[in-house]
């Protein structure tokens, strides 16, 4: 009898164990996490079907997504292929990220709880890692010298206009989203720049949208933000954006900023090399 309470209580400690060592790993993983309204759509690997899925609230972080399914057929292991974010304004960067379902957890009201992980995540992250450690950095030509900005302000936009130009930037500045998604159809510019309150689509979304399309995803994006919330700086650092900014901003931070991510033609040998990292943007301000 004493034996087999003996192994009930060492059972029970190992429970205990495993389940405090997942503790932390959840709690990191919900913090790298980022909440934002953009569509995704979901459809099994090789299936003919249309995407089966579209919805408007979900939890992104660089790795994966964890968005609300309204059916079954979903399980662990499952490979699908993921449009997120999908834009109808932007149907041509739309782009089919091949994936697997990592966990399927049923919620009230028939719903379920879906995460997905993207394959391409971590060889993503490990190429980056050995390029910067190799000193690697993408080509820039003069034809890729163009910066790209969303600001529907007149006057905000003549100052970006007139701060960037002189450095030997080719800049091009739209008042609206979908005008920049339009540019970002036949051009890849060294820098974009967006707020993250833009009225047809917000800076996060064009954010996403840059970073899941592989011929975009080198682009730095710098968003800017007018409410200025610790939410917005966490969510844009998690979205791949190399630094969120408060608006208004200090013309010479935005200038400074933008020669770090892509030194320019006239002075590229006083910034050297450009650097992608979101933290060495931000240890250098």
């Amino acid at each position: 009898m004493s034996s087999t309470v003996s192994a009930v209580e060492e059972k029970a400690k190992l429970g205990s164990a495993s389940a405090g060592a997942k503790g932390p790993e959840i709690d990191r993983r919900r913090r790298r996490r980022a909440k934002i309204s953009a569509q995704v759509h979901v459809k099994a690997a090789n299936a003919p079907e249309p995407f089966e899925e579209i919805c408007m609230s979900v939890d992104v972080s660089r790795d994966g997504l964890l968005f609300t399914a309204k059916r079954a057929g979903y399980w662990k292991g499952q490979q699908v292929e993921v449009m997120f974010p999908y834009s109808t304004a932007a149907a041509a960067l739309n782009t089919a990220q091949p994936a697997n379902i990592v966990r399927v957890s049923e919620q009230p009201g028939g719903k379920f709880q879906v995460a997905v992980e993207f394959h391409a995540a971590r060889a993503s992250a490990k190429s980056e890692q050995l390029g910067a450690a190799n000193g690697a950095v993408p080509a820039m030509t003069k034809e890729q010298s163009v910066v790209l900005a969303v600001e529907p302000d007149n006057r905000t936009a003549e100052v970006m206009r007139n701060l960037l130009q002189q450095d030997g930037y080719t800049i091009v500045i739209v008042p609206t989203a979908q005008e920049a998604l339009e540019v970002l159809r036949t051009t890849v510019p060294v820098v974009f720049i967006a707020e993250v309150e833009s009225t047809d689509m917000s800076g996060h979304d064009l954010c996403l949208i840059i970073k899941r399309n592989e011929r975009l995803a080198r682009v730095p994006v710098i968003l800017l933000t007018r409410s200025a919330q610790p939410a917005d700086y966490s969510a844009s650092h998690q979205l791949g954006a190399v630094v969120c900014m408060a608006k208004p901003f200090q013309p010479e931070r935005l200038q400074h900023v933008v020669r770090l991510v892509a030194p320019p033609p006239t002075i590229k040998s006083a910034y050297g090399a450009p650097r992608f990292s979101g933290n060495n943007i931000e240890r250098t301000l």
